[in-house]
C-alpha cells in the first residue's frame, strides 16, 4: 500500500499537456489545474506501462472511458470545495464497487498513432475540451526521471477536474497513481516485471473525472499485469485471480 495519504483534488483546468514523441521524462499526461492560490497543481495519468509483457503492445495501458458517468458519488463530488480533500470524500475501488466501472469493458490503448486520433493522448485531449487548433503553450514538467520542455493546450470551456490518487512527495504540488492500485502480483524471482505489490489496497484506486456543463465523464486506467478479483486487502487471490483481459 502506498505510504502517503489517498486524496482527491478538485480544480479548474488550466492546461492539458499530452506526452508527445521525443519527451524524456515520465510517460504521463499532465493535467494542470489551478491550485486555488494562482499556481499550478499537476494531476498526472499514465499513458504507458513500465512492463512489456509481449512486445510493444505490452506497454499499452488498459482504459475505460465513461462519457456519461452516473454514480451516486457525483452529488458528493459536486459539493467538495476546490483544492485538496484528504478525508470525507468518496473513495474509489474498481473491483469491490461494481457500480463504478465495468472491468470487462477495459481495452488496451496505444500511446502514439500516426493520425493521433485513436491514442490515449487524443482521448484525454477531447475529454478536457482542449483547443488543439490554437498555438501551444510552453510548459516545463519536472519529474524524478528528468525535466522536459513540453507543450500544452488550453480548454475551450470551463472544465472542473477531479483527480484521485496519491500526492507527490515531498512537494505535494500534484498527484499521481491515478489508476487501479490493487491486484499487483508479486513477481517471480528473476522476472523483468517491476514489483508494484506494495501499492495494493482497497478503496484507494485512482481515476480522473471531469465535469463540463454539469455532465461528468470518467477515465479509469489499469495495467495488463494487474489481476482480478482481489481479496479484502487488494491482493490477487491465488488460484482464482486472472488478468483483467481474461
Amino acid at each position: 500500500m502506498p505510504q502517503n495519504v489517498y486524496v482527491v483534488f478538485k480544480g479548474t483546468l488550466k492546461l492539458g499537456v499530452p506526452f508527445l514523441d521525443g519527451y524524456k521524462g515520465d510517460p504521463h499526461y499532465v493535467i494542470v489545474v489551478d491550485d486555488t492560490k494562482g499556481g499550478d497543481f499537476e494531476i498526472v495519468t499514465n499513458v504507458k506501462s513500465d512492463s512489456s509483457l509481449a512486445g510493444a503492445a505490452g506497454y499499452n495501458v488498459l482504459y475505460a472511458w465513461n462519457q456519461y458517468f452516473d454514480h451516486p458519488m457525483i452529488a458528493d463530488l459536486a459539493k467538495l470545495p476546490l483544492g485538496l480533500t484528504q478525508t470525507g470524500f468518496p473513495k474509489l475501488d474498481y473491483v469491490h464497487d461494481t457500480r463504478l466501472v465495468d472491468l470487462t469493458t477495459m481495452r488496451p490503448i496505444t500511446l502514439d498513432t500516426q493520425t493521433e486520433h485513436n491514442d490515449i493522448n487524443a482521448l484525454v485531449n477531447g475529454m478536457l475540451q482542449l483547443d488543439m487548433s490554437a498555438a501551444p503553450v510552453d510548459y516545463v514538467y519536472r519529474s524524478k526521471s528528468g525535466t522536459d520542455s513540453r507543450r500544452g493546450w488550453k480548454p475551450t470551456k470551463n472544465v472542473t477536474v477531479y483527480g484521485f490518487g496519491f500526492l507527490f512527495e515531498p512537494e505535494k504540488d500534484g498527484l499521481h497513481e491515478t489508476h487501479m492500485n490493487q491486484g499487483n502480483p508479486k513477481p517471480q524471482p528473476g522476472s523483468h516485471v517491476r514489483d508494484h505489490s506494495s501499492e495494493n489496497g482497497t478503496f484507494q484506486d485512482g481515476a480522473v473525472l471531469v465535469e463540463v456543463d454539469g455532465r461528468f465523464q470518467a477515465l479509469f486506467v489499469a495495467f495488463q499485469t494487474q489481476l482480478v478479483p482481489t481479496d479484502n486487502r487488494g491482493w490477487p487471490i491465488p488460484g482464482t485471480s486472472h488478468p483483467i483481459l481474461g
